[in-house]
């Protein structure tokens, strides 16, 4: 088990985009690859979650096959949950599970249940590589109302917001050397540009590592329409772990 540090300077809306933003890197033109997957099964990280210089809450990631498949598949869950004052003025207890192809990472299915101050919502996003369709359905937990229900086109290889970041991990990461990125909600594709910044050592809660830096183009009208910047930290290695992210 490895602790990485997530931490935010703009409100409550850090620990809610949490899961989203962690999990939302993967690429369209490579960089190249590792000569190996840099994880196995029953990998888990575990985050803190910090508001300024208040603890704002706790993340995990886990990942494990899935068994009995026709082909190797894996399922991750990234989980993020407030503490503390936060969760006095905003509770957040957030799920995402995503099953997705073990040797491509093309989505097969995101579940979200998302419970946020007085927001309760499950969504579910099946992806069709046949069709080349997205069906995503979305229901008030509330009142067990469907609120929105509709597909989508993807390409015949659709990434998710968390088989994104361990597609994003069996990549060769060059300093100066930016890529693009395919993310699918459930809605739309979306091409997002990734900057790889600088190579750093950071210190968090958990240690000092040595790190890479990347920052995706999210904010600003592409994934979310207010401005601000995401970065993150990965390890500056063959197996790439995420450390920090900042927005």
């Amino acid at each position: 088990m490895t602790r990485g540090h997530i931490s935010g300077h703009r409100g409550t809306l850090n620990l809610r985009i949490c899961v989203y933003l962690c999990s939302s890197v993967v690429a369209l033109l490579l960089p190249g690859w590792l000569s190996a997957q840099p994880f196995v099964a029953g990998e888990t990280t575990d985050f803190d979650i910090s508001w300024r210089v208040f603890g704002a809450g706790t993340a995990r990631m886990t990942l494990n096959e899935v068994p009995g498949t026709p082909a190797p598949t894996w399922h991750a869950t990234v989980e993020a949950h407030s503490t503390g004052i936060v969760t006095r003025l905003y509770k957040v207890e957030d799920v995402y599970r995503s099953t997705f192809q073990a040797n491509s990472y093309c989505s097969q299915q995101l579940e979200k249940t998302i419970h946020e101050g007085n927001r309760n919502r499950d969504l579910k996003i099946d992806f069709d590589a046949q069709r080349k369709l997205a069906a995503i359905r979305e229901t008030d937990m509330s009142n067990n109302r469907v609120i929105r229900r509709l597909e989508s086109p993807i390409p015949p290889c659709a990434f998710d917001v968390v088989s994104g970041l361990y597609y994003v991990r069996t990549l060769k990461l060059e300093v100066g050397k930016p890529f693009q990125v395919p993310i699918n909600d459930g809605s739309h594709t979306i091409l997002i540009d990734v900057e790889v910044q600088a190579k750093e050592e950071i210190k968090t809660p958990a240690g000092v590592f040595h790190t890479i830096r990347i920052e995706p183009q999210v904010f600003g009208g592409t994934l979310f329409k207010k401005s601000g910047r995401l970065q993150i930290w990965l390890t500056d290695d063959d197996k790439h772990h995420l450390i920090q992210l900042r927005a």
